[in-house]
């Protein structure tokens, strides 16, 4: 890995850090912190080409998605259950190996446990644009 990829590695997962230490004090909303991630990450994208960068926002898409009961539905719960897998993937996200690899596992990881939440359809999250960031 060259200096600048590392450099570059490591300002991700410091940016993407502070989020999650935010969603987990607990002071602020978790969907309004992910929403404000999923920004951060459009904006960053386009310059950074590290890791799993571009896997990361439908993870955090899908996640906000919860909250507005679709693709996801889950009746009087739905923003507990918002909340519950926010904490859960930033949790993950600070356990992770600070590396590109500990970055490919949280992404595969948490791809898989969202494509296996029960959708109203009975169908997958929806991936617009297969996964891509808007912009590519």
């Amino acid at each position: 890995m060259t200096d600048a990829v590392s450099s570059s590695l490591s300002a991700v997962i410091d940016l993407i850090d502070g989020y999650m230490h935010r969603v987990l004090k607990g002071r602020e909303d978790p969907v309004f912190v992910v929403e404000e991630l999923k920004g951060a990450l459009t904006e960053l994208h386009p310059k950074v080409d590290v890791g799993n960068v571009d896997g990361l926002y439908p993870i955090y898409a899908d996640l906000s998605d919860i909250v507005d009961g679709y693709p996801f539905d889950y009746d009087d719960g739905t923003e507990m259950i918002a909340q519950r897998e926010i904490r859960d993937a930033a949790w993950d996200w600070l356990s992770i190996p600070r590396n590109a690899d500990g970055m490919k596992t949280y992404v595969d990881h948490w791809t898989a446990r969202i494509a296996a939440l029960p959708t109203t359809e009975g169908g997958r999250p929806f991936r617009g644009n297969a996964g891509r960031l808007e912009g590519e």
